[in-house]
């Protein structure tokens, strides 16, 4: 047990930054780049300083409606939704930003995610390491249990299959090829003009895949969603259920884990109707996922839209909701 405290420790003290999510996919069968996603952005390295943290949102509450939009910044700026969506849907005002965006990536991006790396570093030195080590020693204590807390521990750090995430079990991961160099921008441009958005399952479920960059990438994530400002105003977010989840140990959104891709999932919340305009792109609504790093928080974002029984199940959920109300409402008072 002194080893694992101690491995993990300096792990903590050592970190560095970030996770994001790269695409969305559609029920329909359309997938999409999430929404602060760059070309040419390394998606092979853990190093701030080949670029692959440039596109990874810092979401920060405090900065928003500042150096920040409601989905965060990145190395290149405020996340625009709007720019990625209509980049999607065809239109020529949105084509132009990723590419200026990847031309930073190598750079600015370094030079950016760097500092944003030994920030996350300093923090983790600074705080993560006293928690993680109090949390190992009281899973130690747990008797019989001991043993599978060590295993879920080590799960949970590797991306192993048994790790849990707090809002949603976890799955496990893999590892991203060498080589891979994120392009699927260009790929997308304009098929959302025959396609359409991507949708939720009809059970209001939207799955995505979330890269982990480096260790404190990792999970659990929470996630909320705008379904009317289209990722423009922080007050539309509500909260969503995580289903399906990324590794971490629930501190500070560490992990030893780094290059590796997962398969996450939200759950609309029920009754939620998505109705917000973007880009070219109608009915939108924009999910938000983070965690809980120290340096971050740090997540990404993506925009979708429900398909149609997703839809009438929400509007139906509604409609019970007014008739129970007036049912209750409606009744006179009981004589006492």
């Amino acid at each position: 047990m002194r080893y694992s405290i101690v491995f993990i420790a300096a792990l903590s003290a050592s970190v560095q930054a970030h996770g994001v999510i790269t695409q969305v996919q559609g029920a329909n069968g359309v997938n999409m780049p999430g929404l602060s996603v760059a070309d040419g952005t390394p998606r092979d390295s853990p190093s701030p300083l080949s670029g692959a943290e440039a596109d990874t949102s810092i979401i920060r509450a405090k900065e928003m409606g500042g150096k920040a939009s409601a989905l965060g910044r990145t190395a290149n700026g405020p996340v625009n939704a709007a720019s990625a969506i209509a980049t999607f849907m065809g239109g020529a005002a949105g084509a132009a930003a990723p590419a200026a965006g990847a031309a930073g990536a190598g750079a600015a991006g370094a030079a950016g995610a760097g500092a944003a790396g030994a920030a996350g570093a300093g923090a983790a030195k600074a705080g993560g390491a006293g928690g993680i080590a109090a949390a190992i020693a009281g899973a130690a204590k747990g008797g019989k249990g001991a043993a599978a807390n060590k295993r879920g521990l080590l799960d949970a750090l590797t991306g192993g299959t048994a790790a849990k995430g707090g809002a949603g079990g976890a799955a496990a991961g893999t590892k991203t090829p060498k080589g891979t160099t994120e392009a699927g921008v260009a790929a997308a441009a304009g098929a959302g003009a025959a396609s359409g958005l991507p949708t939720t399952a009809d059970d209001g479920t939207i799955t995505m895949t979330f890269h982990q960059v480096n260790q404190d990438g990792a999970g659990p994530l929470t996630a909320m969603i705008d379904p009317t400002s289209a990722g423009t105003d922080p007050a539309a977010f509500q909260a969503a259920t995580v289903t399906q989840n990324v590794p971490g140990i629930g501190i500070g959104g560490l992990s030893a884990a780094s290059t590796m891709d997962f398969p996450v999932k939200v759950q609309m919340p029920a009754g939620m109707t998505c109705s917000g305009t973007a880009g070219g792109a109608t009915n939108v609504c924009v999910v938000r996922m983070q965690n809980a790093a120290l340096a971050g928080p740090f997540g990404g974002s993506a925009a979708f839209t429900q398909s149609t029984a997703a839809k009438k199940r929400a509007v139906e959920y509604n409609l019970r909701k007014r008739h129970f109300a007036r049912g209750i409402l409606g009744k006179p008072a009981c004589d006492e």
